[in-house]
């Protein structure tokens, strides 16, 4: 049953909406691209996450420890299109960062608002922290809000009645997609799911429509989902560990809300939360209200379960969205949307772009932080002299040339037989990403994906490593050998390492495997 019309604000032509959308989707596209290649220039790198993702794109998979595959195939295809290179491995994702400024004013289009919305609710996403954060590396949150809102905007427009049941294919397409991308995205469909049922469009859930859009949801999902029966549901495994640990920062509920003001932007508050109690209240957003229903109780199971402040971010262009339209139709004036749009304009140039993106010195990076009001947020308990998304970005050329210089020092009958062993995929990855160079052979881990992929053949019998403390070797190696430390400037501050020479293992890799298994 379609709703009746004049409940719904007239709408600009969808043409004008998508030529606004392409044009903001490639200015952000540009601001991404050149602040990698700028801060390629000031001696940014890979991002350690991103070596890992080239090495699991090279051991293509239907699932990960940690991961669903779609992030690996990613890093493999931008690979073998662009180069190996930190710019070119993050083409997908600039691409990704374009596309869910584009979907911030198609919804904004959607929920009635004219030009100067759509332009203020692109703005507001263009110059939130989390979103230019997380966009500027090769990561899986940077297709998350794509592939969230796309489904959200399917379901906006079968929720009012201007889209046929076919749509829900394409809901079933992204929101499969996303799965296999994230999944976090389960929790976001569950979350949308219970908007819907403690809404009147509960209706549009038990059509034919919707369960072919499930199914094909499900079919999507599949691959993985059996990947992680077979293996006994590794990341299960993972997550379960990390919630029973330390590792990650865990929020009160005031300080989460706080949180998600202070990534979204202070300024853009107002405009948020507006368009939350828009969709909450107003009459003409009835046939939405389930969008704000499914954020509150999004909001608070994220609150329960303790989650990082950015497991929410990609529902808020939605919000932002709302929060535009519901300007515009509150004025009935174009000139506070783009006064609004100005002042975040500003706000992207002078705060959000120099704190979150690779533009400044690192030697600067701090003064000028400080000095805007930007204060360090950490999502987990490891310290750094810059936030962990830069300072990991830092010290692996140097740490794969201090392996090389030793490992070329070694006997060529020793070389030959010799490990790499390292104690994080980040670490490793470096080594297995940058080491070909230097001719350093396949480095070994027991972290995280890097179990399943084993020893190597070797026995243990000499081993590179870095490492603390030449202690923490004694009881399995019968020489220890400290061959130095490994230092660079803006490094994690748990990666000062020694590099360490073991020799004669007392029992092999291959009898003590299943000990090694380090998921964190």
């Amino acid at each position: 049953m379609t709703q009746a019309p004049s409940l719904f604000p007239a709408r600009t032509p969808l043409r004008a909406a998508l030529v606004l959308a392409a044009v903001f989707g490639s200015l952000a596209f540009l601001v991404h691209f050149a602040a990698s290649l700028w801060g390629s220039h000031l001696g940014y790198g890979f991002f350690r996450d991103e070596l890992y993702f080239l090495v699991c794109g090279h051991h293509l998979a239907w699932g990960y420890v940690d991961q669903p595959p779609l992030v690996a195939l990613q890093a493999r295809l931008a690979e073998m299109l662009f180069g190996l290179s930190p710019t070119g491995i993050r083409i997908f994702s600039f691409l990704a960062a374009g596309a869910t400024v584009g979907l911030a004013g198609l919804l904004t289009w959607q929920l009635g608002g004219r030009r100067a919305a759509q332009v203020l609710a692109m703005m507001a996403v263009l110059a939130a922290p989390i979103f230019l954060g997380t966009s500027n590396y090769l990561s899986m949150n940077s297709f998350e809000p794509c592939f969230w809102m796309g489904a959200l905007l399917v379901v906006l427009r079968l929720a009012e009645g201007s889209a046929g049941p076919r749509a829900w294919l394409l809901f079933g397409l992204l929101s499969g997609l996303g799965i296999e991308n994230k999944h976090s995205t389960v929790f976001f469909l569950i979350a949308l799911a219970v908007g819907l049922l403690l809404s009147p469009q509960r209706r549009i859930l038990f059509t034919k429509g919707c369960a072919a859009g499930v199914a094909l949801l499900l079919l999507l999902a599949l691959p993985n989902l059996l990947w992680q029966w077979v293996n006994h549901f590794p990341t299960y495994e993972l997550l379960n560990g990390v919630a029973h640990s330390d590792k990650n920062t865990k929020l009160p509920p005031l300080a989460f809300l706080m949180e998600q003001v202070n990534v979204l932007l202070p300024f853009s508050a107002p405009l948020w939360m507006g368009g939350l109690a828009w969709l909450g209240l107003a009459r003409k957003a009835r046939a939405w209200r389930f969008v704000a229903l499914a954020y509150l109780f999004f909001l608070a199971a994220m609150m329960a379960m303790h989650a990082k402040n950015y497991y929410l971010a990609p529902i808020y262009p939605v919000l932002f969205a709302a929060g535009a339209a519901a300007l515009g139709q509150l004025t009935r004036r174009s000139w506070p949307a783009i006064a609004y749009t100005g002042v975040l304009a500003c706000l992207l140039c002078l705060a959000s772009a120099p704190v979150v993106l690779t533009i400044l010195p690192p030697e600067k990076y701090n003064a000028y932080a400080a000095h805007v009001g930007i204060r360090k947020v950490k999502f987990e308990k490891f310290t750094s002299p810059l936030p962990q998304f830069l300072s990991d970005r830092f010290g692996w050329p140097q740490m794969v040339e201090g392996f090389a210089v030793r490992y070329n020092a070694l006997p060529p009958d020793v070389r030959a037989r010799t490990a790499i062993f390292c104690g994080n995929y980040g670490e490793a990855s470096a080594v297995n990403v940058l080491g070909p160079n230097y001719g350093l052979p396949t480095a070994i881990s027991g972290h995280q994906n890097y179990f399943y992929w084993g020893w190597n053949g070797y026995t243990g019998d000499s081993v590179l490593t870095l490492g603390n403390d030449a202690r923490d070797y004694t009881d399995n190696y019968a020489e220890v050998v400290d061959l130095g430390p490994f230092d660079a400037p803006w490094i994690m501050d748990h990666e000062h390492h020694h590099y360490f020479w073991l020799r004669h293992r007392k029992r092999t890799y291959a009898a003590d495997w299943p000990e090694f298994k380090y998921w964190y």
